[in-house]
């Protein structure tokens, strides 16, 4: 294998597992082509057993769609002892895989390594992440002035290293002098254990100590003494400074399994945490990333994917893109079946939770009336189409606990107030002429069968 392929997986990993790429930095790899294995050789044992127990998984998935081959096996190795070399071997020339410098080897340097798609203007804002999102505008327009500490929480996925990074990216752009560093409790904890078997612990401060702003993600993985006391002394040296710090979590400071005169730094300052996204939130999400991608997807499609996953940002984002997938083997049509194909793909144990669902009720309300249910959530205006889709709201509502924005939105993105106009119409109408209830009293037959 070439090292420009080595290189091409390096940078994947770095792109999509930043924290798994610091494990990578002075790693060699080589892929045994007879033998479908690939190599990788680590400095020493310790980085080895964290390959091989926490990210053995996602390194072998990149490495398989990089060179296109799923039955590769990894193999994680420490690098032979190079003293142990044999004395006629030193004047070989030996060819060895171009590495990757570590950042910690070179002078300090303050560009930050942020993700520049994680911005505050493609944010989505709800009211699950509201006042979030306001503390950390506030912490980027006048950092160490507001809220400093400033501690985020929340489950996985939710958005908490969106927002960290936006912070970053908004203080890069608006004061580019500021020295920030972004960093994990992960790489910390890696950077402290490598400066130490270096004797480099002065260069190590220098670098954490003297910053303007420090972002850290993941706090809770945050462990051992060394690590710990570190962390401690770097934080004290900052706040008293006057710098701002800001750290992410998935769980309340006084959860964590910290030492509790770091739980108390933390509590010093402002704690906010994000919540699950509401159902309109998720739709906006959903349609953010649609955007971003150039796609156009069917307002009842978004509806359906945003009903049924409701906890996980990453999992709407990975559910849109499996659909895009499955769309475009049929001719990039897209389809309520299709994107229960979606789901079921990104999560296996996905079933409807409802036994009466949107997508019955419009299927056999247009079966009735001969249209497509395209139909139902267009802007086409013939009386057949209008009426149908006033009847299948009215069906929705009384027959589901679907909400009345949840209605609009599998019908096109309609206001709820549409939606309230068409039950009423409909209510009306089935009070004053019999034939229109019978033809209603008959959906609804049909629809409970």
């Amino acid at each position: 294998m070439s090292v420009y392929e080595w290189n091409s997986i390096l940078q994947k990993i770095k792109n999509d597992f930043p924290n798994i790429f610091i494990w990578l930095e002075q790693a060699n790899g080589f892929f045994i082509k007879e033998e479908n294995k690939f190599i990788i050789e680590v400095p020493d044992a310790f980085h080895k057993k964290t390959l091989d127990e926490k990210y053995k998984f996602d390194i072998l998935k990149t490495i398989r769609e990089t060179l296109e081959n799923n039955y590769i096996n990894l193999i994680v190795n420490v690098k032979p002892d190079q003293t142990t070399k044999k004395k006629n071997d030193s004047d070989k020339i030996t060819i060895i895989e171009q590495q990757i410098t570590l950042p910690l080897e070179t002078k300090i340097n303050y560009i930050p390594n942020l993700n520049s798609k994680y911005r505050f203007d493609n944010f989505i804002v709800g009211n699950s992440n509201k006042f979030t999102h306001g503390a950390c505008t506030a912490v980027a327009e006048a950092p160490g002035q507001t809220y400093n500490p400033l501690f985020i929480y929340g489950d996985v996925g939710l958005g908490k290293t969106h927002l960290l990074h936006a912070i970053g990216n908004y203080v890069f752009e608006h004061n580019p002098n500021m020295r920030i560093l972004i960093t994990t409790a992960e790489k910390f904890l890696f950077e402290v254990v490598q400066k130490i078997k270096e004797f480099k612990m002065d260069e190590f401060r220098e670098k954490y100590r003297n910053v303007d702003l420090l972002l850290v993600d993941d706090i809770q993985f945050l462990k051992g003494d060394a690590t710990t006391e570190e962390f401690f002394h770097t934080f004290n040296e900052l706040y008293n400074h006057g710098k701002q710090i800001v750290a992410t979590s998935d769980s309340h400071p006084s959860k964590l399994n910290l030492e509790e005169r770091l739980k108390s730094r933390f509590t010093a300052g402002l704690i906010t945490d994000i919540q699950q996204p509401d159902f309109e939130t998720r739709v906006a999400i959903l349609k953010q990333k649609a955007k971003e991608l150039n796609k156009e997807v069917p307002d009842n499609i978004i509806a359906f994917i945003a009903e049924h996953i409701e906890n996980n940002i990453r999992s709407l984002e990975g559910a849109l893109i499996t659909l895009f997938a499955l769309s475009k083997q049929n001719n990039d049509e897209m389809s309520i079946d299709i994107a229960k194909s979606a789901l079921k793909i990104t999560n296996p144990s996905f079933e409807s939770s409802k036994k009466i669902g949107i997508d019955l009720i419009q299927e056999i309300v247009a079966n009735y009336f001969n249209i497509k249910v395209q139909d139902l959530s267009s802007r086409k205006r013939p009386e057949n189409i209008a009426t149908a889709r006033q009847i299948a709201m009215y069906l929705v509502r009384n027959l589901t606990d679907y909400s009345l924005v949840q209605i609009g939105q599998y019908f096109g993105g309609k206001d709820h107030t549409t939606v309230m106009h068409a039950i009423d119409k409909v209510e009306k109408l089935m009070s004053t002429d019999n034939k229109f209830k019978a033809i209603v009293d008959e959906l609804i037959s049909r629809i409970k069968k």
